[in-house]
């Protein structure tokens, strides 16, 4: 989509302190140009085991990894919040 010169123009206006990259920002968040949220992919085996998988980016991994304890607790944790009877057993 073209980037209409005068909005920009309105967004520096009303937001003089903002750099260009955020102005760039701004405008793509008015005109609906932002980033598809990403959608977990989930496959089911069996009667008995339930996986998911959740794509991460290697940027990530590693710092997830790190804490895998803690992140399992959290999300067994959240879970049971949801009343649901699923539980993860590893990462």
């Amino acid at each position: 989509m073209m980037t209409n010169t005068s909005d920009v123009l309105k967004i520096k206006e009303t937001f003089p302190t903002l750099n260009a990259k955020k102005i760039d920002q701004v405008n793509d968040i008015v005109h609906g140009q932002s980033k598809p949220k990403p959608h977990i992919k989930m496959t089911t085996k069996g009667p008995y085991r339930k996986h998911i998988i959740i794509p991460i980016s290697s940027n990530n991994a590693a710092s997830f990894m790190k804490n895998s304890s803690l992140n399992v607790a959290n999300i067994n944790r959240e879970l049971q919040n949801a009343k649901t009877e699923v539980l993860v057993d590893y990462i």
